[in-house]
C-alpha cells in the first residue's frame, strides 16, 4: 500500500483551512490595530490626568477666577486663575493645553509656560457662579477615537474643583 492522503482527507483540509484563516485574520487585526490604539489612548489619558492634577493644584491655591486679565477674556477655550503671585491662563489650542503664568497685567510675555499635548482629547471646562462670583470649575474630559467610521469616547471622566479648597 502507498502512503498518502485520501480524497476525503484532502477535501476536509481544503474546506477547513479558509475558516482557520478567517479566525486568525480577526485576531491579527486586533493585535495590529486595536492594541497599539489602546496603548496610545492610555498614554494620552495619563497626560490628561497629569494636566488635570496641575489644574486642581492651581485652583486649590487660587484667590479667585477672574473674568478677564491683561487682554485675555474667559471663554470655552480659556480659563483664568488668580493666584497670590500672578494669574494663570489655561488655554485649549490645537490639540494642546497651554498653561501660562503672568505676574502683572502689563506682562505681554508669560513668566513660565507649560504645554500638554492632547491631540485626541476632548476637554471642556465650565465655571460655576454664585452672586456674580466664580467659585468652582467643572471639567469633563475624554479621549476620542474613530473606529470603523464612528467616534468613540474612551476614558471619560469629569471633575469639580472649588477655589481655595484644601
Amino acid at each position: 500500500m502507498r502512503k498518502g492522503f485520501s480524497l476525503i482527507e484532502m477535501l476536509v483540509i481544503v474546506i477547513i483551512t479558509p475558516f482557520i484563516f478567517l479566525i486568525f485574520d480577526g485576531l491579527f487585526k486586533t493585535l495590529a490595530s486595536d492594541i497599539p490604539w489602546s496603548w496610545r489612548i492610555a498614554q494620552e489619558n495619563t497626560t490628561m490626568l497629569n494636566m488635570l492634577d496641575q489644574l486642581q493644584q492651581d485652583i486649590d491655591a487660587a484667590k479667585g477666577l477672574p473674568e478677564s486679565f491683561g487682554g485675555h477674556t474667559v471663554n470655552d477655550n480659556l480659563l483664568l486663575i488668580e493666584l497670590p503671585n500672578g494669574v494663570l491662563c489655561y488655554q485649549l489650542k490645537g490639540g494642546k493645553v497651554l498653561r501660562q503664568r503672568f505676574a502683572s497685567t502689563d506682562d505681554s510675555k508669560p513668566e513660565d509656560e507649560k504645554v500638554w499635548s492632547l491631540p485626541n482629547a476632548k476637554l471642556e471646562w465650565h465655571c460655576w457662579t454664585r452672586d456674580g462670583r466664580r467659585y468652582a470649575v467643572e471639567t469633563s474630559a475624554c479621549v476620542e477615537r474613530s473606529a470603523r467610521g464612528q467616534w468613540k469616547k474612551k476614558m471619560a471622566h469629569s471633575h469639580l474643583y472649588f477655589v481655595g479648597a484644601f
